[in-house]
């Protein structure tokens, strides 16, 4: 009877494929029911109230928030870079600096924290403000992690 036996991988297929077809059956429940309520035959009504429920969660601008998630990722892998660093993996971030023309290497045992897309590390006795978006690379030893 091994004629008959399905492998994982088509196992796995066909759950999908069923899962799939449940959730468009689902929506076209929705859709037909949205034209049987008399208040959803208003386009502008309905408008409206998708907009409101996609503001009111936040959905909104979680999703179309384009430079913020890229920055939030960032912030994230700094701050783990500098957890690992701690732990004593060698890493390094490089900058670029406007004013002088060139890249600056950060080590994240310098940093001393990270607020409001600023990484603020110690130079010389002075607090040094770098935006987050000026990064260009971040190494782990010598091979480069992230680059821009």
């Amino acid at each position: 009877m091994s004629f008959y036996r399905i492998r994982e991988e088509d196992r796995q297929f066909l759950y999908s494929l069923l899962y799939a077809t449940g959730i468009i059956l689902f929506w076209r429940g929705i859709w037909e029911v949205s034209y049987e309520l008399p208040l959803l035959k208003n386009v502008y009504f309905c408008l409206f109230v998708g907009l409101l429920i996609l503001t009111l969660t936040g959905y909104m601008y979680k999703e179309f928030d384009l430079f913020g998630h890229k920055g939030h990722k960032l912030t994230k892998m700094i701050h783990e870079v500098i957890h690992l660093s701690r732990q004593g993996q060698q890493h390094a971030l490089y900058y670029y600096d406007d004013i002088k023309g060139d890249e600056h290497k950060i080590l994240p045992n310098k940093i001393k924290k990270i607020e409001n897309d600023f990484i603020i590390f110690e130079e010389k006795g002075h607090e040094v403000f770098i935006p987050i978006h000026r990064l260009t690379r971040v190494h782990k030893g010598k091979q480069i992690i992230w680059k821009r």
